[in-house]
């Protein structure tokens, strides 16, 4: 089966229930199912053909849905950009990605002026809140289009900044996802009547397939909620009665720490489940979140390469960790061999749903795939009972003039358990005469308030001197990334105080 037989399954059997809701908007499987039929169906005419790259470049909205199932459908594989990226990211995806046709919208054309004459021409470029593009949607034929598409076929194009650390197209097929949605909807028994209300945005591997493919693949609802804030989450949660929240940490440790009186005035009672992903959490947050909404927290292991490697299930998780293996995984040390139980060792993972390779990159595909295994550079460890727990990204590490290396989540740990720390990162910055100096950005909890001496006096009551930061910034917020991660690049270019 691949995704345009998934969807047209589900509309088939329940065409009346709500696929998707923004709002006052609401889009029934069998609107979604026939409309994305007319935009494959338009785009066949203007000369798609199976195989081609369908880019889309959108706001978070059912339109963004119902435009890639509509370039699937086509036989195409759908190029997904971030609607937050600046021209100068962008435009090295176009060029790389060779897209013949570009769906999106009117507010987009001051940085797509700036690209498009610099790439080679695309066939068309549609804009979904036009007149002349709704006019192609409603001269078109709502009939499923008939182009056979195998199993194998490439699907979508996600880009990332991979475990190499360079932008590349990752490959998916339609098989990676079928392969996977089975097992994710088990693990986290969803059904038919939940509303899956996510926090990612679409063009990120975990928001498209967890809060996109999984609630379609059950007949469920999603739920868009397209700008972030605690109150307008908390108000979307209560009118549409969702039972699943989808996003990263941060999200919901400051979920976690709304005042009781705020949550008391709302009713959350449909809430049932909450996963993570996209980052390590904190048990000591995911634990406060159980407590206040009265919900079980799972948390996955993945990457964009990889869709899912480990995953704490409804009925089968342990707060601290990421759940147990999915995909084939084996914890190595740097010479290749397998680490006990409890040790610490880099992530090496296959599974069905791997990606096919990064586009037009045999060279750094052939870096990361080794005899069919996917080294990740992620360090991690099984405990006894076969839970994993994500230690840090290789690239993470900090190693300061001294040479000894420091784990940046090892510090954070200790941070977050301060009473005023909502939020912190641990990153080395970047100085040219001292190397990475250990250093913490901090972010205090609303009337609270800390010195840097407090702070680094708290630390020292359970880290090793050269743990505790050289270096303690107080900061409103930290930077993230487009899928909501903490930007610890951005953070290491900070220039020392």
């Amino acid at each position: 089966m691949n995704l345009k037989q998934m969807l047209e399954r589900t509309a088939s059997e329940v065409p009346q229930n709500t696929a998707i809701v923004l709002g006052s908007r609401r889009v029934s499987y069998r609107e979604l199912d026939e409309t994305s039929n007319k935009i494959a169906n338009a785009l066949i005419s203007l000369g798609t053909k199976k195989g081609d790259h369908v880019a889309i470049l959108m706001s978070r909205t059912p339109e963004w849905v119902i435009n890639c199932f509509g370039a699937l459908k086509a036989g195409a594989a759908s190029v997904l950009l971030d609607a937050g990226a600046k021209a100068p990211e962008l435009e090295p995806q176009f060029r790389e990605s060779d897209p013949k046709i570009l769906i999106t919208e009117e507010r987009f054309s001051p940085v797509l002026s700036s690209i498009l004459p610099n790439i080679p021409p695309l066939n068309q470029v549609l804009e979904v809140d036009t007149d002349p593009y709704k006019g192609m949607v409603a001269n078109s034929s709502p009939a499923s289009p008939s182009v056979d598409i195998k199993d194998e076929d490439e699907a979508i194009l996600f880009y990332t900044l991979g475990v190499l650390g360079k932008n590349k197209g990752v490959v998916h097929t339609h098989a990676s996802f079928m392969s996977i949605l089975p097992i994710v909807v088990e693990k986290l028994e969803l059904e038919r009547d939940d509303v899956v209300l996510g926090l990612l945005p679409f063009n990120y591997l975990l928001g498209f397939g967890l809060v996109v493919l999984m609630p379609i693949k059950m007949g469920a609802t999603i739920a868009i909620l397209p700008h972030f804030s605690s109150k307008s989450l908390l108000d979307t949660v209560e009118q549409e009665k969702a039972t699943m929240l989808i996003g990263v940490p941060a999200s919901f440790n400051g979920l976690a720490l709304i005042d009781e009186e705020t949550t008391k005035s709302y009713d959350l009672s449909s809430l049932r489940g909450v996963l993570s992903a996209g980052a390590k959490s904190s048990a000591l947050f995911m634990e406060m979140l159980e407590k206040k909404f009265h919900l079980t927290v799972c948390e996955i292991y993945g990457l964009t390469e990889l869709i899912i490697v480990t995953i704490g299930a409804i009925r089968d998780r342990k707060l601290g960790t990421a759940g147990r293996p999915l995909a084939e995984l084996r914890v190595l040390d740097k010479n290749g061999r397998e680490v006990p139980r409890g040790s610490v060792g880099e992530a090496v993972a296959r599974a069905p749903w791997m990606m096919k390779e990064y586009y037009k990159s045999p060279e750094l595909t052939a870096q990361v795939l080794k005899d069919g295994w996917f080294h990740t550079g992620d360090l991690v460890k099984l405990d006894e009972d076969g839970y994993l727990e994500f230690i840090e990204k290789t690239s993470s590490i900090i190693v300061p003039s001294g040479g000894v290396k420091i784990l940046p989540a090892a510090v954070e740990e200790v941070l977050l358990r301060h009473p005023a720390v909502a939020e912190t990162a641990c990153v080395g910055v970047l100085d040219d005469y001292k190397g990475q100096i250990p250093t913490a950005f901090v972010v205090l909890k609303e009337g609270q308030s800390a010195t840097v001496d407090e702070i680094r006096n708290f630390c020292r009551q359970s880290l090793s001197d050269y743990k505790v930061p050289k270096q303690i910034k107080f900061v409103d917020s930290l930077p993230r990334t487009g899928s909501g991660q903490i930007d610890r690049k951005q953070l290491s270019v900070t220039k020392e105080s």
